[in-house]
């Protein structure tokens, strides 16, 4: 049976095998889904990964509510869009450099009841070079029934194992878009959702890293190839400890630039009115 995938070794389409549910392509290349629930595509050489203490401290603070605004803002962007996004009532989700998969169990959470209402399936796939995290994710999705379950695969994220035009969203939440591989995979007339850092976002936290750090202009999302039909800022003020801030910065590109000075400063600090500022952005490919 033909599947959206293709072989991380020759890039020959990958056919579903029905007894064994394994992949194999007509190079006779043979992957099966491990024993933990992911599938393990290829291997980034030098993978950004979490320490474990790290990454179950992102995983609380992201599911203890503190950026609820955010994610219902991403409820009400995708919520409205809902009918037009589905092919023959499945909206097949892509979330790029996934993680240990928040956004994703956010996403099928707080739309299940639209879905339901518009008898729609949300059919999610969630990617990752950290398999430490999908291992994290693919723990929490062994609890599900097989039909709630996300696809979780290890994987290049330069390189995407998927047909092109395989994808109704994809989503890169607080990621960047690199490259053409995200919009590759999306089908023609696919929604592509951005949740972006915008210039006041953990301002009092960059202070400690940037002194003579200047606000910058908002820049705008819009790709070439691309309508947008929302754009939505979400800003509000967190209050918060310095352990839990220093989870925040671990989020960031820019973490590296803390020493173990400046970490402890962060770490010793109350942050009464910590600014929280996204930008969110659907857009169409046309």
């Amino acid at each position: 049976m033909k599947s959206i995938y293709h072989c991380p070794v020759c890039n020959d389409p990958l056919l579903l095998h029905e007894e064994s549910k394994g992949l194999h392509c007509s190079k006779k290349h043979h992957f099966d889904k491990n024993e933990h629930g992911y599938w393990e595509f290829s291997q980034a050489k030098k993978p950004r990964v979490d320490s474990r203490q790290v990454m179950r401290a992102k995983r609380f603070l992201l599911e203890s509510g503190i950026f609820s605004p955010v994610n219902d803002a991403i409820t009400e962007v995708l919520g409205a869009e809902l009918a037009a996004m589905a092919t023959d009532g499945v909206i097949e989700h892509l979330d790029y450099d996934c993680g240990e998969g928040s956004y994703l169990r956010v996403i099928k959470s707080q739309l299940a009841e639209r879905l339901n209402q518009s008898k729609l399936t949300l059919v999610q796939h969630g990617i990752s070079e950290a398999e430490n995290a999908l291992f994290s994710a693919a723990k929490i999705e062994s609890e599900l029934d097989d039909d709630e379950k996300t696809t979780l695969i290890v994987s290049h994220l330069k390189l995407l194992p998927f047909a092109p035009e395989s994808f109704d969203l994809v989503s890169l939440i607080d990621k960047q878009l690199k490259g053409k591989e995200p919009i590759r995979v999306l089908k023609q007339g696919g929604y592509l959702l951005q949740v972006s850092p915008a210039p006041r976002h953990l301002w009092q936290l960059k202070e400690y890293l940037y002194p003579d750090m200047k606000e910058k202009e908002l820049q705008s999302s819009l790709i070439a190839g691309f309508e947008e039909l929302q754009s939505k800022r979400v800003s509000f003020n967190l209050s918060i400890e310095g352990e839990q801030a220093l989870t925040l910065l671990e989020m960031t590109p820019y973490a590296w630039r803390a020493n173990d000075k400046v970490r402890k400063q962060i770490a010793q600090a109350s942050f009464a009115g910590l600014e929280i500022d996204f930008v969110i952005t659907l857009s169409k490919k046309l």
